[in-house]
């Protein structure tokens, strides 16, 4: 039974941040760049609201997961954990609230461009606005990296 929990949350861990990072990826590199030319900026705002609802979802579930996966390896090891996997899960979790942060901004300057724009028009986003989305991207990726390091 404890190995199907243990399994269990590491498979919603797992998910969520599929969900969340493949979500920014496709937002931030396909989506936005192809369909703001083509869609006015309230279809663009609802859409923008409709994913950020799913990942302010997501960013809680890996929260919460994560400290549970941390607990469950500390229980498998005698809650006994070496220095230099708490380093890197300190430095994955600094990187995750990076990640984190870098969203909220993206996400807040985004929706309040298109708040702000005329109805039915083009926008255009600047660039300081696409680059917390790529910043959210390389921390992502950093996130990703250090993940795999937990796992050696």
């Amino acid at each position: 039974m404890r190995t199907i929990v243990e399994l269990s949350i590491r498979y919603i861990h797992l998910t969520s941040a599929i969900v969340w990072f493949g979500g920014v990826f496709f937002t931030t590199i396909i989506t936005i760049p192809i369909v703001r030319g083509n869609l006015d900026s309230q279809d663009l705002l609802k859409i923008h609201n409709r994913f950020r609802g799913i990942i302010s979802l997501m960013i809680h579930i890996l929260y919460t997961t994560g400290a549970i996966v941390v607990f469950i390896v500390a229980w498998n090891n005698d809650m006994k954990l070496n220095a230099e996997y708490m380093i890197i899960s300190g430095a994955k979790l600094a990187a995750f609230g990076l990640m984190a942060l870098f969203w909220g901004l993206y996400s807040s300057l985004y929706r309040k461009k298109l708040e702000v724009a005329p109805p039915n028009s083009n926008i255009n986003i600047p660039t300081h606005i696409n680059l917390f989305g790529y910043l959210t991207l390389f921390s992502g990726i950093i996130v990703i990296a250090l993940a795999l390091l937990l796992r050696i």
